[in-house]
């Protein structure tokens, strides 16, 4: 079988270089006319992953991908020759990270191999206890994945995330929210497409003016930093680059105070649902299930439950292109302080990215692995056009090493900015400076694992 001929493959590549191989290998050369050594103990990896909606086109079992790592661990603890293993996955929930991570170090709890978002993973890297896989990759493995999730799971030419698929972010609306509303020759069927600031303004006040009551045309939220990449992604709606060429925030700009003052103006033109500065996304989430909301984030893994009710549509944008965003997941490898884990888990890695099957698991989102992708292109749901529309991505996080600390920042002084407690003006300086000087704090604090 393929998938058994990939194995083998693996077991050379990396039983080769195996520490934990070699050390038990080394126990077993026993002098004549002495006991045994006794063997060694089992190697226990602890595997965390939050709460994912997951779909695989060839497995409809698959609803979460937890699954789809305990199948994985699974497979490597029954075919691992370097050691016994046992793998434990934990889930937990998306909100979070940092107690399932952070406040784990130095306890029985702390995760050796972590499954995620690479916005969410990356402020782990600049901890200084996720450990470089350059040396579990070979050129193989490279070629096939897609260079720009390399760029995206690299810091100081060092790997330290291995992409394992991507989901490309744009906004669908409800058809038939819009044919109540009149707009008709605005929906486009199998594209993906793209509205000028002008014509998305004109777009929202009709929703306004013609949805029943109850119905509200556009997602918005701020109660959390869940989401929040969303709407800083909102904020090119004007043509502001966002950051600066140092990776500092740069909204104290026209087009940065233009694109404030238009979310700010939706307020009061009803374009969010009520007190949309206290919802999280998951309440908006719930609002277009219901039909309750036109117009919400999706991704190329999400649109498939909503089947032909949707069309889709770049966020505002600088021109009439517009924009979208990549979220990159993966794995990452910690060190705590146990070389044996760090390499089992290495070898774990290897082991997947040497398994068509678990590597195919991938699809149903974007695959990472280029040869799953053309294997599977067929039937991936607008596999083609989310492919071609890669070249409106916005890189929505810069070289910040410290994401998460300026997530929560930014999520309150859009909560004041939609409250009326700020004005633009005061929002955009409020974030360039807060949010520049939390950059700059962790790049200052950053310490990386060589």
């Amino acid at each position: 079988m393929v998938r058994d001929a990939h194995r083998e493959r693996g077991r050379r590549r990396w039983g080769g270089r195996s520490l934990t191989a070699a050390v038990l290998a080394i126990a077993l050369v026993v002098p004549l006319g002495c006991s045994a050594m006794p063997s060694e103990e089992p190697v226990h990896l602890l595997i965390k992953v939050p709460r994912t909606s997951h779909d695989a086109i060839f497995d409809d079992s698959i609803t979460e991908v937890d699954q789809v790592v305990s199948r994985m661990a699974e497979a490597f603890e029954r075919d691992y020759e370097g050691a016994e293993v046992n793998i434990e996955v934990e889930v937990f929930e998306q909100n979070q990270y940092d107690a399932a991570v952070v406040d784990a170090f130095d306890t029985e709890e702390a995760p050796d191999v972590l499954y995620g978002d690479y916005f969410n993973m990356s402020t782990y890297i600049h901890t200084g206890r996720v450990v470089p896989l350059d040396d579990a990759i070979d050129e193989e493995w490279r070629e096939d994945v897609f260079d720009y999730l390399w760029a995206m799971s690299t810091v100081d030419d060092r790997v330290y995330m291995m992409p394992y698929l991507a989901r490309q972010n744009v906004l669908a609306y409800k058809k038939d929210l819009f044919v109540q509303a009149g707009l008709e020759r605005y929906i486009q069927d199998g594209v993906i497409g793209s509205w000028t600031l002008e014509e998305w303004t004109f777009i929202l006040d009709a929703l306004t003016t013609n949805l029943p009551e109850n119905v509200y045309p556009m997602m918005m939220y701020a109660a959390s930093s869940q989401g929040d990449t969303h709407i800083m992604t909102l904020l090119r709606s004007a043509g502001s680059s966002f950051f600066d060429e140092d990776g500092h925030f740069a909204l104290s700009t026209p087009e940065g105070i233009a694109a404030l003052r238009w979310i700010q103006d939706g307020v009061d033109r009803g374009w969010f649902p009520p007190h949309s500065e206290n919802l999280e996304i998951e309440a908006c989430s719930s609002l277009f299930r219901q039909d309750q909301l036109a117009i919400y984030m999706v991704n190329n893994a999400s649109i498939g439950r909503y089947g032909d009710t949707i069309g889709l549509v770049n966020f505002p944008g600088p021109d009439e292109e517009g924009c979208a965003t990549t979220f990159v997941s993966g794995f990452e490898v910690f060190d705590n302080g146990d070389p044996r884990k760090v390499q089992v888990a290495k070898d774990f890695l290897a082991y997947v990215y040497d398994d068509e099957e678990l590597l195919g698991y991938a699809a149903g989102a974007l695959p990472a692995s280029r040869s799953v992708a053309e294997r599977s292109a067929d039937r991936i749901p607008l596999f083609d056009q989310f492919m071609e529309n890669r070249r409106h991505v916005v890189d929505f996080t810069g070289s910040n090493p410290d994401t998460r600390a300026v997530r929560e920042i930014f999520h309150g002084v859009i909560h004041d900015l939609l409250m009326d407690f700020v004005t633009p003006e005061e929002a955009a300086a409020a974030l360039d400076e807060r949010c520049s000087r939390a950059i700059d704090e962790g790049v200052a604090s950053s310490t990386l694992h060589l």
